[in-house]
């Protein structure tokens, strides 16, 4: 278990009732152990990026201390947040399921958390809790979240972080294996590399609902064509161009409103700022 700084235990201990859904971080903190470099606040304001990586909503604490239901999809599918450049980048397209539909929007750090811009998603109609806690979780995502507490990899249990929203509510998330999972291992018989030459402005664009996209050709002179899906590992710069390498290779399987095939990338070649 990471270790916290003194300020951050000091929040958590004034949380009451939320207190037990942070048990393991009250124990860093009363052990009075040194501050930690890799704090929760301290790995989301780091500016390089991670890779992309998916991750699943576990655990939902109300105000008063009791816990909302997280109930599953018709085929078991959980609450899952895939983050194009993971959640230590400085920003990001962010995509998954929202307990009824799927959606997608972007991201980006704040100086205590993140925050989500842009968010649309699906319309189709679910079962009433499916169709409530959505809901709940997008009115939830329209305004910045604090992170509260973070927790590294242990065994087969992936790196944990509890944000809590503008409503006080707690919102505890696990990084799960899977398609962009950060460093996910790719089929490479079935992939092919290519350069691509991406804009230095994204662009809006409808996909599932109103989204952002990348303008991208494969040569300098090609006309733009518009990149529906994340570009997995490149943490994104507004006004700067970028020649890439990727590894392209589709996705097994896919949801029927979402992308088959994906881009990996696999080195910067240049990047050039715009005048």
């Amino acid at each position: 278990m990471q270790t916290l700084t003194r300020d951050t235990c000091r929040r958590i201990a004034r949380r009451g009732a939320a207190a037990a859904i942070l048990a393991g971080a009250l124990g860093a903190c009363a052990t009075g152990a040194a501050p930690d470099s890799t704090g929760a606040t301290t790995a989301l304001n780091q500016t390089q990026s991670s890779g992309p990586s998916r991750w699943e909503l576990v655990r939902w604490q109300q105000p008063d201390g009791r816990l909302r239901d997280i109930p599953h999809g018709d085929n078991g599918q959980p609450i899952i947040f895939e983050f194009s450049a993971g959640i230590d980048a400085a920003q990001g397209t962010v995509s998954g399921t929202s307990g009824c539909n799927r959606f997608t929007g972007s991201y980006g750090k704040t100086d205590t958390g993140i925050r989500f811009d842009r968010v649309a998603g699906t319309r189709m109609a679910c079962p009433p809790p499916r169709m409530e806690l959505e809901s709940a979780l997008l009115q939830a995502m329209q305004t910045p979240f604090l992170t509260v507490g973070s927790q590294p990899t242990s065994g087969s249990t992936g790196r944990q972080i509890i944000w809590k929203t503008a409503s006080e509510d707690l919102l505890q998330f696990v990084e799960r294996e899977g398609v962009g999972q950060r460093g996910a291992r790719i089929d490479a018989a079935g992939s092919v590399e290519k350069i691509v030459y991406i804009d230095s402005q994204r662009v809006e664009c409808s996909g599932v609902g109103r989204m952002t996209c990348y303008r991208w050709r494969e040569s300098p002179d090609a006309p733009w064509q518009l990149w529906y899906g994340p570009i997995e590992g490149l943490d994104f710069e507004q006004g700067v161009s970028y020649k890439l390498r990727v590894r392209e290779y589709k996705v097994p399987n896919p949801p029927a409103d979402a992308a088959s095939i994906r881009w990996q990338l696999l080195s910067v070649e240049s990047r050039t700022r715009a005048n």
